[in-house]
C-alpha cells in the first residue's frame, strides 16, 4: 500500500507540472520538497535529511537535493585606504559598511582592499554579492563577528566600542537592529594578545568571545534565506569613541569578518 501510495503521489505531481507547463520533454528539471512544513522544521532541528520529489522530462524521478552544514562569510578591512596597502594607520570614517554585498571576483577595493584585484575565498564565499543564487538556500542558526589574528588589541577594542550591526533583507523591507557587535561573539580566533619589553612588561588583551564554536550566538528561530533573496549585514561605525570623545584611529589594518553558520541546501548538478 505504501509503494502504491508513493507512486500515485509522484504521478499526480508529475502530471500537474506538465499540465502547468513547468515540466515536459526537454524542459527543465524541478525539485519539490516532499515533507510537510512541520516535518521540515523537526528534521532540521534533529539534523535529518529532506525527502525530495524531482520531476524531469518524461516524468523522470530525481532525488537531487543535498543539505550540508556550512558557513557564509564576508570580510571587510578597516580603515578604507584609497592610496595603497602599506599605510595601515588611520581614522575610521563614520558611516555604514556593508557585508555580503560583494562576491567572488568582485573588486577588492569594494571591501577596503586597495591593491587586491579581486575578492578571493580569504574574504568571502558568496557566489554573487547580496543575493542567494537560484537553486540554493540557507537556514542560518548562528552569527559571529571576528577579527584577523594579527590585529592589534587596542584597535579591536575601538571597533568593539564604536560599531553596531544590523540585518537587512529585501532591500530594506525587513530590518533587524542587532546593536553593538560585542554582543555577537565570534567563537573563533585566538584568546588574547600580549606585548613584552625589556624594561617592563605590559599586557594587552581584547576578546570578542571565546575561541570555541560553542561561544557563537545561536538563534532559537533560524534565519531563512531562499533562492533569489537579497540581503546584507551592515556595520555602522560611530564618529567618536564614547569614553574619551576622540576619533577612532587605528594603528594598523584590521579585518572584520561576519560569518553565518547553518544548513546549506543545494541542488545536485545532473
Amino acid at each position: 500500500m505504501n509503494a502504491i501510495t508513493e507512486a500515485a503521489k509522484e504521478g499526480v505531481i508529475d502530471r500537474f507540472l506538465r499540465a502547468s507547463g513547468l515540466a515536459g520533454r526537454g524542459g527543465p528539471r524541478w525539485s519539490i520538497l516532499e515533507n510537510p512544513t512541520d516535518e521540515l522544521e523537526d528534521g532540521f532541528a534533529r539534523r535529518k535529511g529532506v525527502r525530495v520529489f524531482g520531476a524531469g522530462p518524461g516524468g523522470q524521478v530525481k532525488r537531487d537535493i543535498r543539505v550540508e552544514e556550512n558557513y557564509l562569510y564576508s570580510t571587510r578591512r578597516f580603515p578604507s585606504n584609497t592610496a595603497n596597502d602599506t599605510i595601515g594607520a588611520g581614522a575610521v570614517t563614520a558611516g555604514d559598511y556593508d557585508f555580503f554585498g560583494n562576491g567572488q571576483g568582485d573588486a577588492g577595493i569594494s571591501m577596503g582592499y586597495f591593491s587586491l584585484g579581486n575578492l578571493t575565498y580569504l574574504q568571502t564565499n558568496m557566489e554573487k554579492g547580496g543575493k542567494i543564487p537560484r537553486g540554493k538556500g540557507y537556514k542560518l542558526f548562528e552569527l559571529g563577528v571576528s577579527f584577523n589574528a594579527a590585529a592589534v588589541a587596542s584597535d579591536i577594542v575601538q571597533l568593539l566600542d564604536t560599531c553596531t550591526l544590523r540585518f537587512d533583507k529585501g532591500g530594506g523591507n525587513f530590518i533587524v537592529q542587532h546593536g553593538p557587535i560585542q554582543l555577537w561573539p565570534a567563537g573563533v580566533g585566538v584568546s588574547g594578545f600580549a606585548a613584552t619589553t625589556v624594561a617592563a612588561t605590559s599586557l594587552q588583551a581584547a576578546s570578542n568571545g571565546l575561541p570555541h564554536l560553542g561561544a557563537a550566538r545561536r538563534f532559537r528561530n533560524p534565519r531563512l534565506l531562499e533562492a533569489n533573496d537579497t540581503f546584507k549585514y551592515t556595520v555602522n561605525a560611530a564618529a567618536n569613541r564614547p569614553n574619551v570623545n576622540a576619533v577612532v584611529a587605528l594603528s594598523a589594518f584590521v579585518e572584520m569578518r561576519i560569518w553565518l553558520f547553518g544548513y546549506h541546501v543545494d541542488r545536485i548538478a545532473q
